[in-house]
């Protein structure tokens, strides 16, 4: 078992070009028939002032380079989490895992990148402010095979 993230508030750029938020985690598996157990959880939000009905947030997963966790039947965005804050001001708390086969014994590195429809997608806090910082977890979990 491994952990790694942040605990501060982290604003990323805005649009739809995802970037790495600083989530991320390092795990050697002990075969190639283990299974990895990912969980990521914290807070996400959309800075921007007032009201930003419809803007969405957005989080994909990575093994390395490789997208993966994600949906698969989106006719816009195909993500690892999504949310739809209603104003900058909301703090959208998650929890999302999925089991991966990496079928490797080489050191694997899992992490998230944030991006919004529109403003800049935040984690680890509100959108509008610095007031408040939670942390943003990512855990990974070797099941031997």
């Amino acid at each position: 078992v491994q952990e790694g993230g942040r605990t501060d508030r982290f604003v990323g750029t805005g649009g739809t070009s995802f970037a790495d938020c600083g989530v991320s985690v390092a795990i050697t598996p002990s075969s190639t028939s283990s299974k990895i157990l990912v969980r990521v959880s914290g807070s996400i939000g959309i800075s921007g002032g007032g009201t930003i009905n419809g803007v969405r947030a957005l989080v994909k997963l990575f093994r390395d380079s490789t997208e993966i966790g994600s949906g698969t039947s989106g006719n816009t965005y195909n993500v690892f989490m999504a949310a739809l804050p209603l104003n900058s001001y909301d703090m959208h708390p998650f929890s999302q895992s999925t089991l991966d086969s990496p079928s490797s014994t080489s050191s694997i590195t899992y992490k998230i990148q944030i991006a919004s429809s529109a403003n800049q997608c935040v984690i680890g806090g509100r959108g509008d402010n610095a007031e408040i910082a939670v942390p943003t977890r990512i855990q990974v979990m070797e099941i031997q095979g």
